[in-house]
């Protein structure tokens, strides 16, 4: 059974061994369409760029898919209406020459690339005979006997590959049609603020990319690095979250195990407790004193506090008040304390944010929450220090950790005049 996955159009050469490969590769593929007579003129510059970047991207992820652990094989869709399409989120390997570009590299004088062809099912569903679609299966692309040969002979491996910078960064998400179904991508015109934002993500991505960054976990790729900030609700002014680093799917414990920067251990710096603190910051209020999920004073024993805790998370995050417990949150509470005396309980404890936690504010604190980081990166930047982030964290040398964490305070209280709790995890 094949084990596909998607086709990252987005993968690009980033040292001289697999350009040599490729370079190869595409003097084979003139010499077959000057053979056959494929082509009766040459093409023009653009579209030989595009034509180059397209066989550099199908043979980047091939060699990939061979190299990792996971994968044996990648699907992608041959659709016209896919590849004729606009969208700045589909990258150039994506476009129309793709189809004429796998039937060279497949062709049995060159077996570069095997060719599984994809396809559609549909069923009847009336009596007047109307069709719909029922199910079906991408062209499925492996590795041929031609590039095995040369990845062996090319001694090609994970590190040769990066992402092409031609990926866009900042990604808009339209509302969910359902809460179970999977929020659509958005296309935007650019305006000040977008290429503001790109621009500092391309700075990031730019300094990421040359950083000594290892991971010694044979499942994970510390190639991919490159990170996205995705907004959502069809607005800029919802989420930012930054995704895409190699380091976000792993635990705490293996990111501090298995990760070094410039060969040396890790840290992760937290922002303790960064919704509520924000929310105070927003509202020009003081926090009270110690940890502010602690309702014990108000008569929650703080035994409790992870499912006090993923209470307040959810009552931020909800467009309305909650009725019942989140999901998992009575393995944590016990019944004999209702959502109710949960809620009144943060109600008494934090009156002056109260009515912002119940505001549907989340996706806006998310955006406050994501502007801190970056300029937490930034600022690292700045200073030479090389930072990894996690939503309201960042991973860092143990030796920078207290500088980090200097930088961490000074941009959170400037962006909300609070001095933030940054603790060791």
């Amino acid at each position: 059974m094949n084990k596909a996955r998607a086709f990252n159009p987005f993968l690009c050469a980033r040292t001289d061994n697999l350009m040599a490969l490729i370079t190869e590769v595409q003097v084979q593929i003139s010499g077959y369409e000057f053979f056959h007579q494929t082509r009766k003129r040459a093409r023009r510059p653009a579209d030989q760029a595009t034509y180059d970047r397209t066989v550099e991207a199908i043979l980047c992820d091939l060699c990939a898919v061979e190299l990792g652990p996971a994968n044996d094989s990648i699907h992608l869709p041959l659709s016209n209406k896919v590849l004729r399409s606009k969208s700045r989120y589909k990258g150039t390997a994506l476009g129309k020459t793709l189809p004429d570009i796998l039937k060279v590299m497949s062709a049995p004088e060159m077996s570069f690339v095997s060719v599984e062809k994809g396809h559609s099912t549909f069923k009847i569903v009336d009596d007047e005979l109307n069709v719909a679609f029922a199910g079906g299966q991408q062209t499925i692309l492996k590795a041929g006997p031609k590039l095995l040969s040369r990845i062996e002979r090319f001694d090609t491996t994970r590190d040769d590959m990066g992402q092409a910078p031609e990926e866009e960064v900042l990604i808009l998400r339209a509302p969910k049609r359902h809460s179970n179904s999977n929020a659509e991508y958005q296309e935007y015109e650019d305006d000040k603020t977008t290429l503001t934002l790109r621009q500092q993500m391309t700075d990031i991505n730019d300094w990421l990319s040359t950083a000594d960054i290892t991971c010694n976990l044979s499942q994970v790729d510390p190639a991919h690095r490159r990170l996205r900030r995705i907004f959502n609700n069809s607005d800029f002014g919802q989420g930012g979250r930054l995704y895409g680093g190699f380091w976000q799917a792993m635990s705490s414990d293996e990111r501090q195990e298995h990760i070094l920067i410039e060969g040396d251990c890790c840290v992760e710096l937290d922002y303790g407790q960064m919704s509520l603190a924000i929310l105070y910051g927003l509202t020009g209020t003081k926090p009270p004193e110690g940890d502010l999920y602690d309702l014990s004073a108000e008569g929650i024993p703080t035994d409790y506090r992870k499912g006090i805790k993923t209470v307040i998370q959810a009552l931020i995050n909800s467009s309305k008040v909650p009725t019942k417990m989140p999901k998992g949150v009575r393995k944590l509470i016990p019944s004999s304390y209702t959502i109710k005396d949960i809620l009144e309980a943060v109600a008494r404890k934090h009156p002056a944010i109260y009515p912002q936690m119940t505001s549907g504010i989340g996706m806006q604190l998310f955006r406050k929450e994501s502007d801190i980081l970056v300029d937490v990166l930034e600022t690292l930047r700045s200073e030479g220090i090389v930072a990894l982030p996690v939503h309201d964290a960042v991973i860092v040398m143990d030796e920078h950790h207290l500088q980090a964490t200097k930088i961490m305070k000074e941009v959170f209280e400037g962006h909300t005049g609070i001095t933030p709790e940054v603790t060791l995890g």
